[in-house]
């Protein structure tokens, strides 16, 4: 068994299914903020939208960076008051707008109903056939030349550095480690490929040609789907939502409608 720093009690990097409830915590531990307002029902088609002035969805936010955002999570987010419900909109620490939202059912919203869609690092977190489902269903709430840009941890690079041994599995582990979440991973180049499977509530891991898979299932045509780079892509606004931690291991994708 891994040693057990004394600030982890309990911890073992090697047992995943034991620390699912670790991981579950430090989840849970940052859907929080100081203010939770509710403002109504959720806006149903584009014209809700641009009467709250909003012009996008990103999910996997609690608090979406961008000013016009729907920020959307499966997890409640809470204040000291009060936490948030299914199916009402609630305005966070009097800026942005949230709500719950379950990704594996039908999104509440008209057809064409925004103008963009973003999320970070959540594909990995859902089946496939959960995130066929939900991309179908962000296709059909974009209006015609609307934007979808994902970004999700890149397959291709933790194999490429597991077999070129090019030191991006060192960087990545003290990376991690900078973050506190939870104590320094094993060194052993296997273990840091398996974390990227077996925790975090990972599902299925991609490469760009997955990606494109999944997004021409969704019926997103194939031309239209294009590999970007971090912090580039057709919206300016949209594609400077990518946080900067999490480029060494990233790969970005956009699909227009």
């Amino acid at each position: 068994m891994s040693k057990q720093p004394a600030s982890f009690p309990g911890w073992d990097w090697d047992d995943p299914d034991g620390l699912s409830a670790h991981l579950d915590g430090f989840s849970a531990g940052v859907a929080v903020c100081d203010k939770l307002e509710p403002v109504g029902r959720l806006p149903h088609d584009r014209s809700d939208f641009q009467s709250l002035g909003l012009t996008g969805i990103e999910f996997a936010a609690f608090k979406t960076a961008h000013s016009e955002g729907l920020g959307t999570d499966l997890t409640p987010l809470r204040s000291a008051e009060s936490s948030t419900e299914p199916g009402t909109l609630y305005r966070v620490d009097g800026e942005r707008c949230f709500t719950q939202l379950d990704i594996s059912q039908p999104l509440p919203f008209a057809d064409g109903s925004v103008d963009w869609v973003y999320a970070e690092h959540l594909i990995e977190h859902v089946t496939m056939p959960v995130a066929v489902g939900w991309l179908t269903e962000a296709r059909r709430v974009l209006r015609p030349g609307g934007v979808l840009r994902l970004t999700t941890p890149d397959l291709s690079r933790y194999l490429h550095g597991y077999a070129a041994d090019d030191g991006f599995l060192a960087r990545h582990r003290r990376r991690l480690s900078m973050l506190g979440f939870g104590p320094p991973m094993p060194q052993r180049k296997a273990f840091l490929v398996n974390q990227i499977f077996r925790y975090y509530g990972h599902q299925w891991i991609y490469d760009l040609d997955e990606l494109r898979h999944v997004l021409v299932r969704a019926g997103f045509a194939a031309d239209d789907v294009r590999h970007c780079a971090y912090r580039v892509g057709l919206r300016s606004d949209v594609a400077d939502l990518d946080t900067p931690f999490r480029t060494d291991e990233t790969v970005y994708v956009e699909a227009d409608r």
